[in-house]
């Protein structure tokens, strides 16, 4: 079973808007994670404001660095499925989400090994510098899945439908809006308590996205999350696909960062809390034009 949406037939315009409209939603609600843990630390202080405003911009790189995959396969899977060469489509979805894997587990090891040096380009008074420790080092945990799950997203919406990428990241925001309150205040975690409630949550996210993959939609005749064969050909495809965009989206990320140093020497801790609460704001622009 194929399980694919023809975009070819019908109304060009009204299969664009029902494609564009739930991935500028995902985005939205990608963005909200952040808002969520943010508005209720708020509540404890400034300081912790700014620390998790300090990880959200490494984990805004982390992020960035999805579209490898992402893209990879939005492209390669769907012009796979344009020339009618299902068996391709399905090695390349495999190779996707093998490589996000791959680079999702790198990628958190490294800001767990590098945690430290990471938070300290910020300049940040030490009792900030230790908040944002806690949180990154609980955050990592989640990369993996974020990588994986960001892959996912791409595949269905290489087969045109977009509407289950939403509605899965829709419910692991709401159980993110659950658990903050729970695990920040019910149990008195703080920052750490907003860090476990994310990556809970993205947890939540791949299981509800690889039972309704598996079980529903068989979305590509259920193809394997792992090929069979490393394919170099296709490997190298889908990074000179998925490179340019990832890199674009972590050189805006390094901008943010360089900027919230310079805030950092001028406002300290609270300089930092508004630039990165101003950034997601900000962000609410660029995500509509990416959907």
């Amino acid at each position: 079973m194929l399980k694919v949406k023809d975009l070819t037939t019908g109304s060009i315009v009204r299969h664009l808007v029902q494609l564009a409209l739930p991935i500028m939603g995902t985005s939205f609600i990608q963005m909200a994670y952040s808002f969520t843990d943010m508005a209720w630390l708020g509540r404890l202080g400034s300081r912790e404001v700014a620390a998790v405003g300090i990880i959200s911009v490494f984990l805004w790189i982390a992020n960035a660095m999805t579209y490898l995959t992402k893209t990879g396969s939005e492209v390669t899977i769907g012009q796979s499925i344009g020339r009618g060469e299902v068996e391709l489509a399905r090695s390349f979805a495999s190779h996707n989400t093998v490589i996000s894997i791959l680079v999702g587990s790198i990628w958190a090891i490294g800001y767990t090994l590098l945690a430290s040096p990471l938070i300290n380009l910020y300049a940040p008074e030490r009792a900030v510098s230790d908040l944002a420790l806690e949180y990154m080092r609980i955050a990592t945990l989640g990369l993996p899945v974020v990588f994986l799950t960001s892959t996912l997203f791409g595949v269905y919406n290489a087969t045109g439908n977009s509407r289950v990428p939403f509605l899965i990241l829709g419910l692991g925001l709401v159980c993110n809006m659950i658990l903050d309150p729970l695990l920040i205040f019910g149990v008195n975690l703080g920052v750490q308590g907003a860090a476990w409630a994310t990556v809970l949550s993205q947890w939540i996210v791949m299981i509800a996205f690889i039972l309704r993959l598996r079980i529903k939609d068989k979305l590509l005749a259920n193809f394997s999350l792992f090929p069979n064969k490393i394919a170099w050909s296709e490997v190298k495809q889908i990074f000179r696909i998925g490179i340019p965009p990832a890199l674009l989206n972590v050189f805006f990320a390094l901008v943010t960062i360089y900027m919230g140093r310079l805030v950092s020497t001028v406002g300290g801790h609270v300089g930092i809390a508004v630039l990165t609460t101003g950034g997601q704001l900000e962000a609410l622009t660029w995500n509509t034009a990416q959907g």
